[in-house]
């Protein structure tokens, strides 16, 4: 009866996809119903799901499709899988909900919700396959049914551009991860993930790959740094992340459960091979180079942006860094905390972004204009509690933290990725608002200082609880955190100059507010004004891929190819 329940929850999204391609002839828009309904016998059985693992264990499932062991199909429901099989339900049902209004009208309104629910399935297939071979197939379908939604309007050209650049650069990705798995079989000889997972925990020594010729590999570092590269396209990561700002020619839904759902299969996939990667230390050293990186460009070029969904995508590159991040400074868990988190936050935000779009054009107003006597004088009061969101109070979270409750993460260099994101996050609030030098009042500073110390604090407990939740043993926690400890020196350096260069920033900008021309270089005002302009154009990745185009993708038109 237990087993039930996940193949409820995957198989009614299925059968609803069926039904509504069958019958959407004759019911019409009237068809929406059969994917909600599927969708909301979905989430109760997902939230059932999760409930069952946490009170007996995880649900075990083999189907047998043949003797070949590669073939076989299981069903892996532990509390990670359950926790994603709760998140992708939810957020489906209510992008369902609203996708009935939103895309009344349209005249591909049954074809949309034929792939909604079909997605939906997908979705849970991938986090709920215990067999290396069923992940992968889940894994590019889902690659084929993003290009299909991006490109769901035909009549749109850069629709349908944008949906070749999503197939070209995540079927790159896609290709890694298949010579990743092949990898691993021709190391392990299995593809099922407890018993690879059984073999790595009692392997004598690392396992290598052509043994005894010239290119004799390490198998588990050779299989996870592939896997990087289809982590870095699934989830947008710098330079494969040109694909996602052309999500916003979908429609609106579709974006919201793209940056709640796809987006953040890097992250799950990490924590479905925690095991693989615990073994692999250079591979994690890359995943933070690469976050660290992303989440740096993501966050600065967020802010350059006109466009409300280009922003909205932006901002979602920025949070995927940081989740990659975590995942490697060992703080795997941390990392799906944060991808739910984000993914609830970002699916409100679009479903929101139409409204304020409409409301943009019906009800537009011209900003107030100044005249040059009318700049504010500046206040030390903004100044001040700039710096010390920025800088002093992460660091005064910390120490309080660490000081008041035991959190293992900071028994590791991972509590780097907690002021990372603190000061990062800080920062882009701060320069987000503009008009920040008028707010000159005790009161509103104290409220800021207030408002992010409890979110910090949130955030750290929220995260600790995490960690325990997904991985009870205190012993595999403390093995990944040990298995992406970075050179102590290395680890300090990085800290210091993060610090030295916020203060220094800060401290320009105290100079130039009062006049002294000496500590902003003339060569400073124009590499800033360069930065902004290679920012505003996302680092001119997208005019690269543009111009090799006519060279990268086929003749025939996208569109032909995609069914209405």
């Amino acid at each position: 009866m237990d087993f039930i329940l996940p193949i409820v929850a995957a198989g009614a999204p299925l059968l609803a996809s069926g039904l509504i391609v069958l019958l959407g002839a004759t019911l019409g828009e009237k068809s929406s119903a059969l994917g909600v309904s599927a969708l909301a016998l979905s989430t109760f059985a997902a939230l059932a799901s999760l409930y069952h693992v946490v009170q007996s264990g995880p649900l075990l499932l083999t189907f047998s499709v043949s003797r070949a062991e590669p073939l076989s199909y299981t069903v892996l429901v532990d509390r990670l899988a359950a926790v994603m099989m709760v998140l992708i339900t939810g957020v489906s049902l209510v992008i369902h909900l609203y996708s009935q209004r939103y895309m009344h009208g349209d005249q591909g309104y049954i074809r949309f919700f034929s792939l909604l629910s079909l997605l939906t399935f997908v979705l849970l297939t991938l986090v709920m396959s215990g067999h290396l071979v069923w992940l992968f197939l889940a894994w590019h379908t889902m690659t084929w049914l993003l290009a299909s939604f991006i490109s769901f309007h035909h009549a749109n050209a850069a629709a349908r551009q944008a949906g070749r650049t999503t197939l070209l650069i995540q079927g790159f990705g896609d290709v890694a991860l298949l010579l990743a798995i092949a990898v691993l079989y021709a190391a392990f000889g299995t593809l099922d993930l407890t018993t690879l997972f059984h073999a790595i925990e009692a392997m004598p020594s690392r396992p290598t790959i052509w043994t005894g010729t010239r290119f004799e590999l390490d198998a588990i570092t050779s299989s996870t740094l592939l896997m990087v590269i289809a982590i870095m396209t699934k989830s947008a990561q710098f330079p494969f992340h040109s694909w996602l700002p052309g999500t916003i020619e979908a429609p609106t839904p579709v974006s919201a459960m793209l940056h709640a759902g796809i987006v953040n299969a890097g992250g799950f996939l990490v924590n479905r091979l925690a095991p693989l990667f615990g073994q692999a230390p250079t591979t994690l050293y890359v995943l933070f180079v690469v976050g660290a990186l992303t989440a740096l460009i993501g966050a600065s070029t967020m802010l350059t942006q006109s466009s409300i969904k280009r922003t909205l995508a932006y901002s979602t590159m920025g949070q995927m860094g940081y989740m990659v991040m975590e995942c490697g400074l060992g703080a795997f868990a941390l990392a799906i905390f944060h991808l739910c988190a984000h993914g609830l936050f970002k699916a409100t935000l679009f479903l929101n972004s139409g409204d304020h779009i409409h409301k943009a054009r019906t009800e537009y107003r011209l900003p107030e204009s100044r005249g040059a006597g009318d700049t504010p004088a500046f206040s030390f009061v903004p100044w001040g509690t700039g710096l010390a969101i920025t800088l002093i109070l992460p660091l005064l979270i910390l120490l309080m933290a660490h000081g008041l409750v035991h959190i293992s993460l900071f028994e590791s260099q991972s509590s780097m990725i907690f002021l990372f994101f603190a000061w990062v996050t800080s920062a882009q609030a701060i320069f987000s608002l503009y008009r920040l030098n008028i707010v000159a009042s005790w009161k509103i500073s104290l409220t800021m200082l207030a408002t992010l110390t409890f979110i910090g604090l949130t955030y750290l407990w929220a995260g600790e609880a995490f960690t325990h939740f997904l991985y009870p043993a205190p012993e595999h926690v403390a093995a990944y955190f040990q298995a992406a400890a970075w050179h102590q020196g290395l680890f300090d350096s990085i800290v210091i100059l993060s610090a030295l260069i916020i203060i220094g920033v800060w401290i320009l900008l105290y100079g130039h507010a009062h006049g002294y021309r000496p500590m902003w270089p003339a060569w400073l005002g124009t590499l800033h004004t360069r930065l902004y302009v290679a920012f505003l154009g996302g680092l001119y990745i997208e005019d690269l891929l543009r111009a090799l185009r006519p060279k990268l993708t086929p003749i025939r038109p996208a569109s032909r190819r995609i069914p209405r």
